[in-house]
């Protein structure tokens, strides 16, 4: 059933609405209290070595690594899926402490029941490139040979089996409890139809159950921000997926936070991202670009900086005949980052639930509480070097009030005398990526004084969610 995207097409024609509604109610008349398959999801773990054990690991945390792995082991998942970014430096040092955290929480890859727990891995570009990055100065050799001495990058296959005791294949396949996955190290997403086409008859992608597809970069086309522009993948996968409603695309490398709607994308098939277990970004490339409150030179943008690091998130997805229902999990809190998502799967081409259209007419508008009013005021502080400067402080309630379909993601401050715009800023809600009640219920920008006209000047701030901008909010200075 709905083997082709053209067999789903005809099926979505005939009566979608009808079949579907009856589907879904003949399925979850069917299933069990567990599902079918429950998968453990992260990635961007970012494993450092420093010289230091445990979570003296800088970067990555070997403990933030293990609560999520303990956790996974405690919903009793059938795979653990890493999205690529596991060594943080490229080293095989890095690679190895993975693989003996896995070790420790899942040995002989076996779950507190006895049962299989299969690794789902694949590698990230930190993985295969970072060793490179801190000799692009250097044209030494010896430091070159050095470095590539304990490197992952040219010994993929060697670090694969020394972490984890299995042989390495640039692209390789794994079944589940009957459910196929396909998977492609860092520079190898290209080469997944060529793949599929050699090992069609094993694969059994046209079967109705979803398969899923698991690689580092976000597939062109697909999700949000700058990394969806398909710049490491070509559009070669997108091309070949496009045919599968029944593929599910899990990718990393974004770092975007599991709040954000857009972190499940559908079109022909669905795409989701894995987000990260180091920090969060923070929006940024383009219009989402913010600035870091503290700094004088806004007219450069910046990360949000340390904030970030508070966020650190995975997923325990449970897939049933007709859906996926996604717990997002906040491990630097240890709960819930927001409420279960349910996505149906197979995606309808047509007129996908989880299209961004859709999801822009479901999302409620960011607003600020009843009566909130912008403050300024000057005043001297430090600047980011501890310096003290003349600034201006523009000070505003969170908005907080439109809920989860309202959720803020930044601030777009305007200063205008007169009615003309003198200034403007974008400001990232700290800790957005927070579940609801854990965001901070104001919020400032600092500035530097010169950076306005000296007299009256009105700050108007306006809240920007997801798929919506709210209402603004002004005060005068």
């Amino acid at each position: 059933m709905l083997n082709t995207r053209r067999q789903f097409i005809h099926f979505a024609g005939g009566g979608f609405a009808a079949a579907w509604a009856t589907f879904h109610a003949r399925a979850l008349a069917d299933v069990a209290e567990r599902p079918p398959l429950r998968l453990g999801v992260v990635s961007d773990i970012h494993i450092r070595d420093n010289g230091r054990t445990e979570n003296g690991y800088v970067a990555g945390s070997t403990g933030t690594f293990r609560a999520a792995l303990e956790h996974f082991r405690g919903c009793r998942v059938d795979a653990v899926v890493i999205a690529g970014d596991m060594a943080d430096t490229g080293k095989m040092s890095e690679l190895d402490r993975v693989g003996q955290v896995w070790r420790e929480v899942f040995p002989d890859n076996k779950g507190a029941d006895g049962e299989r727990v299969e690794p789902v891995f694949v590698y990230g570009n930190h993985d295969c490139l970072a060793w490179k990055w801190p000799l692009k100065a250097t044209k030494d050799p010896e430091k070159i040979a050095a470095a590539q001495k304990g490197a992952i990058g040219g010994h993929e296959a060697e670090a694969w089996e020394r972490a984890f005791g299995l042989e390495w294949k640039p692209v390789y396949s794994v079944k589940v409890k009957g459910y196929t996955f396909l998977c492609a190290h860092w520079g190898h997403e290209k080469d997944i139809p060529a793949y599929v086409a050699e090992h069609a008859d094993e694969l059994d992608l046209d079967a109705s159950r979803p398969f899923f597809c698991v690689q580092h970069p976000h597939p062109k086309g697909t999700l949000f921000s700058y990394w969806g522009n398909g710049a490491e993948d070509g559009g070669e996968l997108t091309e070949f997926l496009k045919d599968y409603p029944n593929a599910v695309s899990f990718s990393g490398h974004s770092h975007m936070g599991l709040t954000d709607d857009r972190s499940v994308w559908q079109g022909a098939f669905t795409a989701i991202n894995t987000c990260t277990l180091l920090q969060i970004s923070t929006p940024y490339a383009g219009e989402w670009q913010c600035v870091n409150s503290r700094r004088k030179d806004t007219s450069k943008a910046y990360h949000m900086g340390a904030t970030s690091r508070k966020g650190r998130q995975g997923m325990v997805i449970d897939v049933w005949p007709d859906r996926l229902e996604i717990e997002r999990r906040e491990f630097a809190l240890g709960e819930a980052a927001g409420p279960m998502r349910t996505v149906p799967v197979p995606a309808n081409p047509e007129n996908p639930v989880y299209g961004y259209t859709a999801q822009a007419a479901r999302a409620g508008m960011p607003k600020f509480p009843a009566g909130a009013a912008v403050r300024a005021m000057r005043k001297q502080g430090p600047n980011t070097k501890g310096k003290l400067e003349d600034q201006i402080v523009v000070e505003f309630p969170s908005a907080v009030a439109g809920g989860e379909k309202g959720r803020v993601v930044l601030y777009e401050i305007a200063a205008l005398v007169e009615g003309r715009e003198v200034g403007k800023w974008r400001l990232a809600q700290k800790l957005h990526f927070h579940p609801l009640g854990r965001v901070p219920t104001a919020s400032r920008l600092v500035i530097g004084a010169d950076e306005v006209p000296a007299g009256a000047v009105t700050f108007r701030v306006t809240p920007v969610g997801f798929f919506h901008k709210g209402e603004p909010i002004s005060g005068m200075l």
